[in-house]
């Protein structure tokens, strides 16, 4: 937009853009400073440090054979040699020092310290930390926030340290990660790759070992898509098993979208962890009074572990078929699954056109206007740019574009009508939501599975380029987030020549005139050795049966 934008806000959006890069520079060479980075034999403890998968670290922590200050400081450093090669980071918490350090004084010597106590954690940055912007990659929120998300203040209660936050698309609603106040973040398997989106600072930083966990936000696949993209560990939870306070959601007052929260890290045994934690916690409730007070149970967990389940899969959605390698990975799980003596069902997403324009009118339910003025006056990034005209485009033409295209790409076709123009259309889309959500509900009951397996994604870690053109691919993520039922990532292999030559061939992956289809063709062109991923999914409120079957295919 920039020149064509009333000059005096354009101009003070771009000054504060400068002021905050003059800002963030400063930070890194106060930290650079404290760092002490030349030492060899500092080097090598903190290498040491970092090799510590997160529970051994916890425990070391615990028995004071590390100090909370060394942790801290070791992961800032090891953060700033990834921000040089990924950039994922929009801020470095660098108080955080000083407060390792009292934290060392105050429990030294103590075996009642906190359960996380001097564990370090990033934040994705639509996550208000107290005294720190929450900007979203657009500069008219680059100004501190005076209150602090309820699961940062709850993480800090346990003894955790955040020390950074992490880069985010431009608005959030992209698999980009991508905005011209902080750049564009790179995925650390190939650089000229995103990482996926919106929490695409946070994996990129786990997946490059630059922290023990991280935190994000999931309204049609923020975790999941990221998580998938660079090979780590998530799980969406249902809406109310983890309820967040302060922090921006993407869309307020969106539609019937399950946001779910949740965690990033290496294995399935870390989430676990942490969410028995965080699930049910009274304190953590007082803080999120909308939470559910439901504890994780580690009985479900074992129970759902030792028998044998009847579980459904489908490789796909009915809506838009996944790419050959993401195919491979759902099947190879399946057999996996069925030599450990599970039954195996193939599941079939009923009305699947339906679903996605549903998903679509739910994500964007004013069209898309919200969204659109959030880029007043800003400088759009240039990945988001074609993201942004789709937002311009007239209903109208949307409408006539959706006809005469219907016959080239289903998809596109889909998308482009999904919108209501009234209040009256509004309510019916609520109300078909909720009939969908009880037909789908019922569906799942007479197969009589204990839970799903289907892929992460259509699509492994595409260029920078394409997400603004794969907006159909974010129903494999977005349905889970309508039934709003627990959804999780587990990583399950690479890509390899022979998942890459299928879908370059037409004869294994037909795309015909589906200018759709042939843009994914397109978009994995070189992704052999890239991460792949299956999502689990279960009925709300059996995140511990999701834990449990995501531990089995993890092994």
């Amino acid at each position: 937009m920039g020149n064509m934008l009333p000059w005096s806000t354009a101009a003070l959006y771009r000054q504060n853009v400068a002021d905050d890069q003059v800002r963030r520079k400063m930070v890194v060479k106060k930290l650079l400073e404290r760092l002490n980075i030349n030492d060899p034999e500092i080097q090598v403890r903190r290498r040491a440090i970092l090799s510590m998968p997160l529970l051994q670290l916890r425990d070391a922590l615990q028995q004071e054979q590390l100090r909370a200050g060394d942790v801290v400081e070791a992961y800032f450093w090891k953060c700033l040699a990834i921000q040089a090669e990924v950039n994922c980071i929009t801020d470095f918490l660098i108080e955080s020092v000083n407060e390792a350090k009292q934290m060392d004084e105050k429990w030294a010597g103590r075996s009642d310290k906190p359960p996380l106590f001097g564990v370090p954690f990033s934040v994705k940055s639509n996550l208000y930390v107290y005294g720190h912007s929450c900007a979203m990659g657009l500069a008219k929120y680059l100004e501190p926030v005076d209150c602090e998300c309820s699961l940062v203040t709850y993480l800090r209660s346990l003894g955790a340290i955040p020390i950074v936050m992490t880069n985010v698309p431009q608005a959030l609603l992209s698999f980009v990660c991508s905005n011209s106040v902080y750049g564009t973040t790179k995925n650390p398997h190939d650089h000229e790759r995103t990482p996926g989106g919106s929490s695409g600072g946070e994996c990129a930083l786990l997946a490059s070992g630059g922290i023990p966990f991280g935190i994000g936000s999931d309204l049609a696949g923020s975790l999941r898509i990221p998580a998938s993209m660079c090979g780590v560990i998530t799980l969406k939870s249902g809406q109310d098993r983890l309820v967040v306070k302060n922090c921006h959601a993407g869309i307020p007052g969106r539609g019937r979208l399950g946001l779910g929260y949740g965690f990033f890290t290496k294995t399935v045994d870390d989430q676990v962890e942490l969410l028995r934690l965080v699930y049910g916690s009274p304190e953590y409730c007082r803080l999120a009074p909308k939470c559910a007070p439901v504890p994780l149970s580690s009985q479900r967990i074992k129970e759902a572990s030792r028998k044998k389940l009847r579980l459904g899969y489908f490789t796909n959605d009915g809506f838009l078929p996944s790419v050959p390698a993401c195919v491979r990975v759902v099947e190879d799980t399946v057999e996996k699954m069925k030599l450990l003596g599970h039954e195996m069902v193939r599941f079939s997403v009923p009305e699947p056109d339906v679903a996605a324009s549903l998903s679509y009118i739910n994500l964007l339910p004013d069209g898309g206007s919200y969204t659109l003025h959030l880029f007043d006056d800003e400088v759009v990034s240039r990945f988001m740019k074609q993201f942004v005209l789709l937002l311009k485009i007239p209903k109208w033409i949307r409408f006539i574009g959706s006809f005469l295209l219907s016959g080239i790409s289903k998809q596109f076709s889909i998308i482009a009508k999904s919108y209501v123009t009234n209040v009256s259309e509004l309510r019916e889309v609520q109300e078909d939501t909720d009939n969908y959500i009880e037909n789908f509900t019922n569906l799942w009951n007479e197969y009589e599975i204990d839970g799903l397996i289907c892929p992460a994604f259509p699509v492994p870690a595409v260029p920078h380029e394409y997400p603004s053109s794969l907006t159909s691919c974010v129903f494999a993520t977005a349905l889970f987030n309508m039934l709003d039922y627990p959804a999780g990532i587990v990583t399950t292999g690479k890509v390899t020549s022979e998942d890459e030559a299928k879908v370059l061939s037409e004869d294994d992956w037909p795309t015909g005139v589906n200018f759709v289809l042939k843009t994914m063709r397109n978009a994995c062109q070189g992704s052999t050795g890239l991460p792949l991923s299956v999502q689990v999914v279960c009925l709300p409120y059996h995140e511990e049966e999701c834990l449990a079957i995501m531990k089995q295919i993890a092994r």
